[in-house]
């Protein structure tokens, strides 16, 4: 992660992840957590900048105690047409906070997890990258595509949610020259880097390549 990134928290961390999480908000140049990643944060060391959430999934009195330690905290509706993650996000572009790096928002159930993915595939204007600690995700779009050197064997997807042409894959067991994906198709699932550069570029819409981490030795 860049150090001049913004770290957006989100309530659904990865179990057993706490070191990984620690290590990331400790790199971050600024911090906004959603809802009960407030306290959360602060539990592992960081306090957050900014709180953004309807307080639902936080420990009762949890918005105060922030507010009291100094962190700016925005209370939002529990009626609302957005998630808190999606808040944050539009927090962090209002604010001109770029580049922005998503996590903790990508467990738990399914419908919370494609909608967090959606809110990374929204933000490619804010250079928006996903860290995890079993995985990275990067969206990739007509004017950002992606290069990696990546180690032979390294396992990666590309996935659409809504679909993408013109997909191009170089640099993997599996390549792809301007092929379409349909929405969530497996033709971009558990390709595997052939060693050294790997690129994926899109002609038109939006891909999000996921990288797994290599298992810690």
């Amino acid at each position: 992660m860049s150090p001049s990134s913004t770290l957006i928290v989100g309530a659904a961390p990865e179990s057993g992840g706490e070191t990984f999480y620690r290590e990331l908000l400790g790199r971050a140049a600024r911090v906004i957590a959603a809802d009960g990643a407030g306290e959360w944060c602060a539990g592992l060391g960081r306090l957050p900048d900014i709180v953004l959430g309807d307080f639902d999934s936080a420990t009762p009195g949890a918005d105060t105690r922030l507010a009291d330690a100094g962190v700016r905290v925005v209370r939002l509706s529990l009626d609302k047409d957005l998630s808190d993650l999606d808040a944050c996000v539009l927090e962090a572009r209002r604010l001109g906070w770029a580049p922005v790096t998503l996590t903790a928002a990508f467990v738990g159930r399914l419908d919370h997890t494609l909608a967090a993915l959606g809110a990374v595939m929204r933000a490619t204007d804010l250079d928006s990258v996903v860290e995890e600690p079993a995985w990275t995700g990067t969206p990739v779009g007509p004017t950002r595509p992606w290069t990696c050197d990546m180690p032979a064997g390294a396992l990666f997807s590309v996935l659409a949610s809504a679909g993408a042409d013109g997909v191009s894959i170089r640099g993997a067991r599996y390549a792809l020259d301007g092929a379409r994906l349909e929405p969530l198709s497996s033709l971009g699932v558990s390709n595997v880097a052939s060693g050294g550069y790997v690129t994926v570029s899109v002609a038109l819409g939006t891909a999000l390549v996921i990288v797994q981490r290599a298992p810690a030795p």
